[in-house]
């Protein structure tokens, strides 16, 4: 091959440990050919950590001569087993129109000076009012073998630094006096202070790698068309990006740029970690460091803007996450996601609320947006992260929705706060349905422009499901398009299900109607049914449901946490609330075989049977044990029955033909 930088790009891109072992042998074949030295081929077959020998390369490598194997097999076998397309590698000379139809042009100014440089990197990233902090005294890292920012700098406007640049025409006049050796730093976003909390503007990351030569980065940087503001020579062995992020705040940015490194990483642009932070130093163009100049390459290259930039890529890119190794993990434990619900649902994950018809399913997940919204405990008892809600109201009219809004606040005795309401963002689609595939990218859009969001919330979900329900593949659809707006918006997404019509499944990952995906999908499954007080009721409880209680249990099944005990709750519009007094103690959910028993005819009760076990066995014990064939002469059943009902007693047990009291000592 005539251009070596391609043969290696294609060697990186073959992964060692899919080849055979004559295609590794072809491999190394082909780099003695084309000219590279023994190591480059060690270095390669190191990646193969389970087959990799020392010293296996050297011997081998003797062996090959001429053996017609060229540097084109390398590619063939990293387009073969990692879908490899090979770039056209860029020369200056280009134009830089070679790769793109549009033409992208590196500015050239030979005749700029130092201070003009640095105008035109202020005017650039910052506005003439805006702080920014710099460093311009240094000194030298024993450790790291290299010159380091001495403190954490001054802070001044933009608009004062210009104007003594311009004025003095020396960088010393406006900075102050820089070390040669070390050079000059300047941090990437506009703030009043040293640290991340004195950041007042995130628009920038700064990405940069030492693990390609300059122009490898430069062209890199063009062929992505990442949204570059400048592009700086930092006077050593890389360049400086930095990159729009235009976040509204702290946490959207570092969503953002955690995604710009991720997907620099996938595409062979291994980017140093340690510049993730919005107050992080960059070099200030214009410096010399230790003979060589700060040089401002670029400015407003690539897309006009991040979101312009995602789009572009959504585009080109599959947009699948990279490989990752858990040997890797265990070095760099991944993080948690947050939990929105204390014990129930982390942040980014997905829930499914099921439930019978009427049962409030909508007041339920009102309820959860107003304790989100407020950072409020959910049903007094799940403690709930603050924050921002959007709700996508898709059948209940808008007025209706805002007055069962109010009516939720009152139940629940307290005032909609400033920050609360602000939190709730309702979104009204009632009539303007579409099935969830085609509704995501719009959601993810007005996610872009109101969010970031704790969560989002889908009432009900059957008017965006397309398709039967029945049928896992249709559902799985759907089920897809939830991931795409968790993945892309970050939020949890909670979404509303209704129960089939019949008697109640016994299982609760079983009572939602239609096909198992729909509740096996969700992270965390609420269910509430109906329960039915039936005979063995209190008197209190059939009083409270003549009243306009409804009686419910609430069942949960989660795959982040430990399970949670089933919660009895009642109903009472708008708002559901545990049944603390534990009056629903003996109520079974509708339609169980447990309810329709307890209202069949002649049933006797719990209390009934304990009242004739305890006279028979009071009138013939002794030592706290009597024998059922005494019990029988006093009891009003048969012998077979009065030994059923004190089986079901669990302060008695049976022994030697009778029944002794538990606790009592013979």
């Amino acid at each position: 091959m005539d251009d070596s930088r391609a043969l290696l790009n294609a060697l990186n891109a073959l992964d060692p440990s899919k080849c055979s072992y004559s295609e590794w042998i072809q491999v190394g074949m082909a780099l003695k050919a084309e000219g590279q030295p023994c190591s480059v081929w060690d270095e390669w077959s190191r990646r193969d950590s389970a087959r990799y020998v020392v010293g296996d390369c050297e011997k081998k490598w003797e062996t090959f001569n001429d053996s017609g194997t060229s540097g084109g097999t390398i590619v063939y076998l990293a387009e073969h087993y990692n879908n490899y397309k090979p770039v056209h590698e860029l020369d200056w000379d280009d134009g830089l129109d070679a790769y793109y139809e549009e033409v992208l042009t590196i500015e050239d100014k030979p005749n700029e000076k130092p201070y003009q440089m640095a105008v035109r990197f202020l005017e650039t990233l910052f506005k003439p009012n805006e702080s920014v902090s710099y460093v311009h005294s240094a000194k030298w890292k024993e450790d790291k073998a290299k010159w380091v920012p001495a403190d954490g700098g001054h802070v001044r406007t933009v608009g004062d630094i210009i104007k003594d640049l311009k004025k003095h025409r020396k960088l010393e006049d406006a900075f102050g006096t820089f070390k040669e050796e070390a050079g000059g730093w300047i941090r990437i976003n506009p703030t009043t202070g040293p640290n991340d909390k004195n950041v007042t503007r995130y628009a920038y990351s700064l990405a940069e790698s030492d693990n390609l030569s300059i122009e490898d980065q430069k062209k890199l940087f063009i062929n992505f068309k990442l949204p570059i503001a400048t592009l700086v020579e930092s006077g050593g062995k890389s360049v400086h990006a930095l990159v729009k992020i235009d976040a509204k705040d702290e946490t959207e940015y570092k969503q953002r740029v955690a995604f710009l490194y991720d997907w620099l990483a996938k595409h062979k642009f291994v980017v140093d970690e340690n510049n993730k932070n919005p107050a992080r130093l960059s070099r200030l163009p214009g410096v010399m460091r230790n003979g060589q100049l700060q040089k401002l390459v670029a400015t407003d290259i690539g897309c006009a803007s991040w979101l312009e930039w995602i789009d572009y890529i959504e585009g080109i890119d599959d947009d699948l996450p990279a490989l990752t190794s858990l040997r890797d993990q265990l070095s760099d434990p991944p993080e948690l996601s947050p939990e929105l619900i204390g014990g129930i649902l982390r942040e980014g994950c997905k829930m499914i609320i099921t439930g019978d018809s009427k049962a409030g399913k909508t007041c339920l997940s009102q309820n959860l947006a107003v304790c989100i919204a407020e950072g409020l405990p959910w049903l007094g008892k799940f403690p709930c992260e603050q924050g921002k809600v959007l709700y996508i109201n898709l059948e209940v009219e808008p007025a209706s929705l805002f007055y069962r809004f109010k009516a939720m606040y009152h139940a629940m005795e307290m005032k909609i706060s400033e920050k609360g309401g602000q939190n709730i963002q309702l979104w009204n689609l009632r009539g303007y349905a579409a099935p969830m595939e085609k509704l995501a990218p719009k959601i993810i859009r007005r996610c872009r422009n109101t969010g970031p969001y704790k969560a989002i919330i889908i009432d009900p979900l059957y008017k965006v499901q397309q398709g039967d329900e029945n049928s896992a593949e249709a559902i799985m659809t759907f089920c897809n398009a939830l991931d795409k707006i968790a993945h892309e918006t970050g939020a949890a997404i909670i979404y509303d299900h209704h129960h089939p019509k019949g008697n109640a499944r016994e299982k609760v990952i079983d009572r939602g109607a239609g096909s198992g995906v729909f509740s096996r999908d969700a992270d965390a499954l609420i269910d509430i049914s109906n329960l039915d007080p039936g005979n063995d009721a209190p008197d209190l409880v059939k009083s409270l449901v003549k009243e306009g209680e409804r009686p419910m249990v609430m069942s949960f099944v989660l795959r982040d946490f430990k399970d949670i005990e089933e919660q009895k709750i009642w109903f009472r519009f708008p708002l559901h609330y545990i049944d603390e007094a534990n009056l629903l103690e003996k109520c079974h959910i509708e339609g169980s075989s447990e309810a329709n028993f307890s209202h069949a005819p002649n049933r006797i009760s719990d209390d009934e049977k304990r009242r004739i076990v305890e006279f028979a066995f009071g009138m013939c014990q002794k030592d706290g044990y009597a024998r059922f064939s005494e019990m029988e002469e006093y009891s009003e059943v048969v012998g077979k029955t009065l030994r059923k009902y004190a089986a079901e007693l669990p302060d008695f047990e049976l022994i030697r033909g009778g029944l002794r009291k538990k606790n009592v000592e013979e």
